[in-house]
């Protein structure tokens, strides 16, 4: 294992309330009963039984009865994963730090998370370690919700820090839905730059600001790679252009509606998820970026990537609705 290597706004940004459906675990999960920790037996496909031995004639008598080979129960392999200690308070938060400052370690770049990978990887391999860091592990038969500390200089009063893992029938997990944070390293311009062009990205924002703030999402999309990032800034506008930027940085004003860091989702390479799928908030509309734009993915990723241009997005205020 490599370990070194929302909040629910007032009204003026409804776009920042996230919501589950029935198909991906809510941050508050209901109390359920807990997955045991002491084994897990492995699927089918990866016992290995023991062979049985074919008993032998030993030189009895010729009048003696001939041995017959009998049938030997095969034992069922099991799965003992080792505790970790739990750590102390600071240095769990060292640890959490540790792991998101080194977001582009080759050995787990997305949609490995923290050394899960979806589709790969088995819940009970790593929960002892998520154990030893976290505040706090929430399970159903389906998923777990882990809440993990943060140091107080990126952490929003009042709200939590989660990670939610959903895994298969197999324990085998599947989906991981990682909360948006207030650090730098994981901006839009970057992420870009990481992971190549996209295959899709949407859009979501209002004509007019509201008491001040003119929420801006933008979803960036690997259907391939099985990743997507959503962004939440404060879009401005002027004569009648609103404009989104995504400077790399951290949110001094409003971490709690604007942090820097995206809200991820990642699930198994190969499997096709529909925006509604990625976003998750009931009532949502989200637009393709050329429906918008004068932007593709393509001219996105270029203008993202290029060192003399701001990673920024232009649109028609009349192309939205005024809620």
């Amino acid at each position: 294992m490599v370990i070194n290597c929302q909040p629910t706004t007032d009204e003026l940004n409804p776009t920042i309330i996230i919501e589950k459906t029935p198909n991906e675990p809510t941050e508050t999960l209901p109390p359920v009963a807990s997955i045991a920790t002491t084994s897990a037996t492995t699927s089918p496909s990866e016992q290995s039984p023991t062979p049985m031995s074919a008993l032998s004639p030993t030189n009895a008598p010729t009048n003696a009865p001939t041995l017959l080979p009998t049938s030997t129960p095969l034992p069922t392999e099991t799965l003992s994963p080792t505790p970790w200690p739990t750590l102390p308070s600071d240095e769990a938060i060292n640890q959490v730090m540790s792991l998101l400052v080194d977001n582009q370690n080759p050995d787990c770049l997305l949609p490995c998370w923290w050394d899960a990978t979806p589709g790969q990887t088995n819940w009970q391999n790593i929960k002892p370690f998520l154990d030893s860091i976290a505040t706090k592990v929430r399970t159903t038969s389906w998923g777990a919700s882990v809440t993990l500390p943060l140091p107080e200089s990126i952490a929003v009063t009042g709200f939590d820090y989660n990670v939610v893992y959903v895994w298969n029938s197999f324990g085998i997990i599947n989906e991981i839905d990682i909360d948006l944070i207030n650090i730098p390293g994981y901006d839009a311009k970057t992420m870009v730059g990481l992971y190549g062009i996209p295959d899709e990205v949407w859009l979501a924002t209002i004509a007019e600001p509201r008491e001040g703030v003119l929420p801006f999402q933008l979803i960036i999309v690997y259907q391939q790679q099985g990743i997507s990032f959503r962004y939440y800034v404060d879009a401005t506008k002027h004569n009648e252009i609103i404009t989104a930027c995504f400077e790399p940085g951290i949110e001094m004003e409003r971490p709690d509606l604007f942090p820097a860091g995206p809200k991820i989702y990642v699930w198994e390479p190969g499997q096709h998820k529909s925006i509604e799928e990625i976003s998750l908030i009931p009532g949502e509309t989200y637009y393709p970026l050329a429906d918008k734009t004068d932007l593709t993915p393509e001219t996105l990723h270029k203008k993202f990537t290029n060192p003399n241009e701001h990673p920024c997005i232009d649109t028609l205020a009349d192309l939205w609705r005024d809620y």
